[in-house]
């Protein structure tokens, strides 16, 4: 046994050690778990991320100034620094993932920075291997012409050969956007060094109109691979049932709602379930509306029947549809649509809404009820654009520099561009000069974001933007979808605060990233199915009315606003140029004019974040789209 004399000469020292290394062993915070260890990966992939909760475990304040890793390989997916635990915040989280950059062994540590002097720090373990298998995707670019609406086209060939020396497994095949399907292929498939694996692509679309998408291609030991679709869809000349074959999910002992659509043909149309039958609780009316609410015995599932469509003149279509029956996770699934308060009508989305008004307000996404950037405005937008170019880390153009489109907002964009990034990566259009980076944070509202000085903003600084190998002066363009937490308020006045918040974003965002040259908007999604869930962030109508903060704040520059400017030859700019990005707000299942709906299970159990499985999905293909066919993106987005 230690004397006392000798036990306190032994704890005097250890105290010394402990000023000395600043290490903290949980003297004020705590981690769990208290380390982490990653499986395998292989270099170029990235593992999922692992979550840490810090939590405070003495009475007094306590700040994470700063986190950080202590060797590469290592990224934060989530979390915020500096971040106060006090009082009435006592623990935060963060997400960590592995992406390492060469093999080998990755034993490190996850650095926080403590407002005391001490360092608090978490194990990260992990190891890396590398292969030598390649993956080759031919064509580049499939393109299906003028296809009939509602017919499926020809299969093109896509053939995966593997130019390496090892073999790899393919283990995904994801197409977007839905038109575009391909042939069964069994997976996890092997192709052994020097194979091949083919498969078809089809395209039937269901709308009048012209797509661009991605096959994305994953496999288990190197980085995702792809081809761009294209295609245009157009009118029948005969009856053709023109809606896609794969209908809006239904959940189980829920309400449910979808129209058929059709092409050609003289109306007025019948409709009848010409073979097998709808799960039951829902019928087709003969106007070709498929509604009701399933009943409880119906179980999860796939529903196959066949739907015919029958026109004035004796014409007929049919189609096997098929109806997925999911599980309620807990949403909100009755709110299949949203009516405006105290009128009996559904709320319009903003590019159906036209010269009509939302509560005296014009719908269109720009003036005047219309959905097209204004000529003057988009031709600004185009020059910026083609002046946009690689840079250094300076901020120097420099051709074999890199540009950013880095995405901001709150936890549900994080979650979108999370679902975006392996298809835009995926994408061999994309620009290999372009970064995507993800700026996106949990509770990083628009009143958060209006200062330089914000923590938000440190740990795009300080983390998203070196964890990516660029800098702030090699943004260029911004894609975001912020709102605050609105769920009170009597419009229009409950959205003039988001306005200006987002005007005062323009000028904050310019000081950080002084090459930011375009800012592209978009609102929320539906938010009916979070009705009456715990205490949600932007039920409707809140989630619908931020389109008008967003349509308001482009239109002040429009209007030519100084505080906005982005022109040089109008005086200082203190702006980048701003437009709408891609808008996919649709009243729910009710829908819209272009078939966008949002059914329950396109949510996770919230009702306010779009699930992995769907709905992150559908604002991914959205934004691609965007990105590959407007006019003031393709000259940057695009590879030349």
């Amino acid at each position: 046994m230690k004397s006392p004399t000798l036990q306190a000469w032994l704890t005097a020292c250890f105290l010394l050690i402990l000023s000395v290394t600043g290490i903290a062993f949980g003297g004020d915070i705590s981690s769990t778990p208290s380390s982490l260890k990653f499986a395998n990966t292989f270099v170029g992939k990235a593992s999922g991320s692992k979550v840490l909760t810090i939590n405070k475990v003495t009475s007094s304040k306590i700040t994470i100034n700063s986190v950080s890793f202590d060797c590469a390989g290592y990224g934060l997916a989530s979390g915020l620094a500096p971040f106060t635990l006090g009082p009435s915040q006592t623990l935060t989280h963060y997400s960590v993932f592995f992406q390492p950059t060469a093999p080998g062994t990755y034993n490190c540590n996850f650095v926080m920075d403590l407002s005391d002097g001490t360092t608090f720090m978490v194990p990260l373990s992990a190891t890396a291997s590398t292969t030598t298998a390649k993956s080759s995707v031919s064509p580049a670019n499939l393109t299906f012409s003028d296809q009939t609406v509602g017919k499926k086209s020809s299969g093109q060939t896509v053939t995966v050969t593997n130019t390496g020396t090892q073999s790899m497994k393919l283990t995904g095949i994801t197409t977007a956007p839905p038109g575009f399907t391909t042939s069964a292929v069994t997976l996890p498939a092997t192709i052994s060094a020097g194979k091949s694996l083919s498969f078809s692509v089809f395209y039937q679309p269901s709308q009048v109109t012209s797509e661009s998408g991605v096959l994305d291609l994953t496999y288990d030991s190197v980085p995702d691979s792809g081809s761009g679709l294209t295609g245009n869809g157009v009118a029948s000349s005969s009856l053709i049932i023109s809606s896609s074959p794969t209908l809006p999910q239904a959940t189980k002992s829920s309400a449910y709602q979808t129209t058929l659509q059709t092409s050609g043909g003289t109306g007025p149309f019948t409709w009848k379930v010409s073979s097998g039958s709808l799960p039951s609780g829902l019928t087709l009316s003969s106007a070709g509306t498929i509604s009701g609410t399933l009943n409880s015995s119906v179980a999860t599932g796939t529903y196959s029947f066949t739907i015919q469509a029958t026109d004035s003149k004796s014409a007929t279509s049919s189609t096997v549809f098929s109806l997925g029956v999911y599980s309620n996770l807990g949403d909100n699934c009755a709110d299949i649509s949203f009516d405006v308060p105290k009128t009996s009508t559904p709320i319009v989305a903003l590019n159906d809404l036209g010269t009509g008004t939302y509560q005296g307000s014009e719908g269109g996404l720009y003036t005047n009820g219309t959905n097209v950037r204004p000529a003057g405005h988009d031709s600004d937008g185009v020059g910026i654009a083609s002046g946009i170019g690689p840079l250094d880390s300076n901020g120097n153009p420099d051709p074999n520099g890199k540009m950013v489109l880095m995405a901001i907002g709150e936890s549900t964009a994080q979650q979108e561009f999370s679902r975006f990034l392996p298809i835009g990566n995926a994408d061999p259009t994309k620009n290999p000069a372009l970064v995507l980076v993800n700026g996106a944070q949990g509770g990083a509202t628009p009143k958060n974001f209006t200062s330089t000085t914000s923590n938000y903003w440190a740990t795009v600084m300080n983390d998203y933007l070196p964890q990516n190998g660029v800098t702030a002066q090699q943004v260029v363009a911004i894609w975001m979808e912020d709102t605050d937490g609105i769920a009170s308020g009597t419009f229009p006045s409950d959205m003039t605060t988001l306005q200006s918040e987002y005007e005062t974003m323009m000028q904050t965002m310019l000081k950080l990233f002084p090459n930011l040259k375009l800012v592209y908007f978009s609102s929320r999604v539906y938010g009916g199915y979070s009705n009456g869930v715990g205490s949600p962030d932007n039920p409707e109508p809140w989630a619908y009315e931020v389109g008008f903060a967003v349509k308001w704040a482009i239109q002040d520059q429009l209007n030519g606003k100084s505080s906005l400017n982005y022109d040089p030859s109008k005086g200082a700019v203190v702006a980048p140029w701003m437009s709408w990005g891609p808008y996919y707000w649709a009243n729910g299942m009710l829908g819209r004019n272009d078939g966008t709906e949002w059914d329950c299970e396109d949510f996770s159990p919230d009702g306010t974040h779009p699930s992995s499985t769907f709905g992150q999905l559908k604002v991914a293909t959205a934004l691609l789209n965007f990105l590959r066919t407007d006019d003031t993106t393709t000259p940057w987005y695009s590879s030349h």
